[in-house]
């Protein structure tokens, strides 16, 4: 093996001897060290592939979640919407029925306007960011009070109703059947169960009769709820004044709405075999209450 050096425009040459054996360690050497480097190139590709790889994830991960709640805040706010528009339209309402009774008790409007926002005020205070944990407790309160809105939506009602005598004498007295036709089926009281046969307390009377028979309120009053209920299927339930309360169970089919003020004798529902029945039948329930007591004492009630 021969080497030229050039240095300064003069050369100079070099003869190296080597032996097949120098020559062998050599390559075993330069194979050594390429493979040494190929291999740390390839395991640090490898580590930056696998942290591209985590990092891609981490940030699907992320993407992902970001998409997810913002989702959850989407259906907070639609329901938070739907909602507030709920409580507007009962509002409303219940301002309808204080502008009849303010009318009826001659009441000054001025002093009296129900469209008008209270007055209020006080410091100002920073705005601040809500979170959905927060929101979910708004939602909670907004449900609770509907459901106060609606109570007092049914008190007001009644209050109206005694205020300008819609019901008065007779129509308030619970009195009669609910049905013109059919015949008792079950009386009040502990019976033999007609789906298992054991012993149980019915707390109702059942007046058996044909499929869309018309069904009456046995008195005047306010409906406070009308539709599904467990158990009884269609269900309408009626309010009357001292603390009484009649059910009318099993309908095929309701024709009024809570809220609605009924008659004594009109027709409240459409007889069936809703919910838990064996046949078409009024089951008819008079509360005290909030306690169920014999019906029978006002159906074979005779009014002076």
């Amino acid at each position: 093996m021969s080497v030229t050096v050039f240095y300064r425009g003069r050369h100079r040459h070099f003869s190296f001897g080597s032996t097949p054996w120098q020559l062998t360690v050599t390559a075993v050497l330069l194979f050594c060290i390429a493979s040494g480097a190929g291999a740390a190139f390839a395991n640090l590709y490898q580590k930056g592939n696998a942290e591209l790889e985590k990092a891609q994830f981490s940030r699907a991960a992320e993407t992902e979640e970001i998409a997810d709640i913002r989702r959850r805040a989407e259906n907070q706010l639609a329901a938070l919407t739907s909602k507030v528009a709920t409580l507007q339209a009962q509002v409303n309402r219940l301002n309808m029925v204080g502008e009849r009774l303010i009318d009826a008790a001659n009441l000054s409007t001025e002093e009296f306007n129900l469209h008008q926002d209270p007055a209020m005020g006080g410091p100002a205070q920073t705005s601040t960011e809500i979170s959905l944990a927060e929101l979910n407790a708004v939602l909670l309160q907004l449900n609770e009070l509907e459901q106060n809105l609606q109570s007092e939506q049914t008190r007001f009602a009644m209050l109206e109703s005694l205020d300008l005598n819609h019901h008065i004498g007779k129509s308030v007295q619970l009195s009669g059947r609910p049905v013109l036709s059919g015949y008792l089926s079950s009386s009040f009281g502990v019976r033999s169960d007609p789906f298992s046969g054991e012993p149980a307390v019915h707390r109702g009377v059942d007046f058996a009769g044909r499929e869309g028979d018309s069904i009456f309120a046995t008195a005047g009053g306010i409906v406070t709820w009308a539709g599904e209920r467990f158990g009884y299927g269609k269900m309408v339930e009626i309010e009357h004044s001292d603390g009484y309360r009649t059910r009318y169970a099993h309908a095929k089919d309701v024709t009024v709405q809570v809220g609605q003020m009924v008659s004594k004798g009109q027709e409240v529902a459409i007889m069936g075999s809703t919910g838990r029945s064996t046949g078409p039948h009024v089951h008819y329930e008079v509360l005290k209450n909030g306690q169920q007591i014999d019906p029978m004492m006002f159906v074979n009630r005779r009014i002076q």
